[in-house]
């Protein structure tokens, strides 16, 4: 669902890219008033593995596939303003490093897969668990979490369009939610079986130490991404395909990138170029999101 460089207008990017900027300052704000040891660990691990999923398109029908957004993830392991950090770290990499998303339109999907889809996972996991107690309601909460997260993100995804002209809106809307409900149901499947791990794991009653969170987490990252990536369906995902069934998509414009299209420049085998650099964004990703949380941390105790 990452929005290309000219499929929205100059207001809009201006609007989208101020709101995530007020949202992501708030978070740190929020994130240094509560900081604790684990949470540079717990971010640089889940927005390792969040950038590494994301890697892994899987097919849908009618020539389309979809990809997890993360936002359900990060918000149950981190709480929404840590979560929103980062997502937009994932995103910021995958922009900058991979041309994932046109640079003007960073803000617009710092906003739709960082921020709202975030807060509407943890607003949706709260309201659930609050009223089922165990591992029934988290696992319920989970689901419809991610449920929650990818719709919201494909509606404000279609608002943006529509108020850019791109297209109508009632036709958009349509168009986007059709597509993306079966992706939403995917990322439910994924983000139970992710939490019903995470609580099989917390039953044995041995935490681990920031150290361990990190190395395991990192590990789990890199695995994906340089085993499963490769495998990726190349299909159009959700918004290339209604871009292309509504005749949009020809607006897209390019972006310049380092790693374009996730492979690694000077390697002839396809599967190893998206490997490299698939491991690539990983470590990036991590240590910029752990640079993050430091940062907070560090300036916490200067206060």
């Amino acid at each position: 669902m990452h929005i290309p460089n000219g499929f929205l207008s100059d207001p809009v990017c201006t609007v989208s890219t101020l709101t995530a900027a007020a949202a992501v300052g708030i978070s740190f704000a929020r994130l240094r008033e509560s900081d604790t040891s684990r949470s540079a660990a717990m971010m640089a691990a889940t927005g390792a593995g969040i950038f590494a999923a994301q890697m892994v398109n899987f097919p849908l029908d009618q020539g389309t596939s979809g990809h997890v957004i993360g936002a359900a993830v990060a918000a149950i392991a981190l709480g929404p303003w840590r979560g929103m950090l980062t997502m937009a770290m994932v995103l910021a990499v995958q922009c900058l490093l991979f041309g994932d998303g046109g640079l003007q339109v960073l803000g617009a999907n710092i906003l739709n897969m960082g921020v709202i889809a975030t807060l509407v996972a943890s607003v949706a996991y709260t309201f659930v668990t609050r009223r089922m107690a165990g591992t029934n309601g988290k696992l319920l909460g989970a689901g419809v979490a991610a449920l929650g997260s990818v719709l919201a993100a494909a509606l404000a995804c279609s608002l943006e369009l529509a108020a850019s002209g791109t297209f109508g809106l009632t036709e958009v809307v349509a168009a986007m939610l059709s597509v993306h409900a079966m992706i939403a149901l995917c990322e439910g499947l994924i983000t139970v079986t992710v939490v019903a791990a995470a609580i099989a794991l917390s039953a044995q009653r041995r935490p681990l130490s920031s150290a361990r969170v990190m190395i395991v987490g990192l590990a789990v990252a890199i695995a994906v991404a340089g085993l499963l990536a490769p495998l990726a369906s190349s299909s159009p995902d959700g918004l290339e395909r209604v871009a292309e069934d509504l005749n949009f998509a020809n607006l897209a414009t390019g972006t310049s990138a380092i790693l374009a299209d996730y492979e690694a420049p000077g390697i002839p085998w396809p599967s190893l170029a998206i490997a490299v650099a698939g491991m690539g964004g990983v470590l990036c990703v991590f240590a910029s999101t752990y640079t993050v949380g430091r940062t907070a941390k560090v300036r916490v105790r200067k206060q």
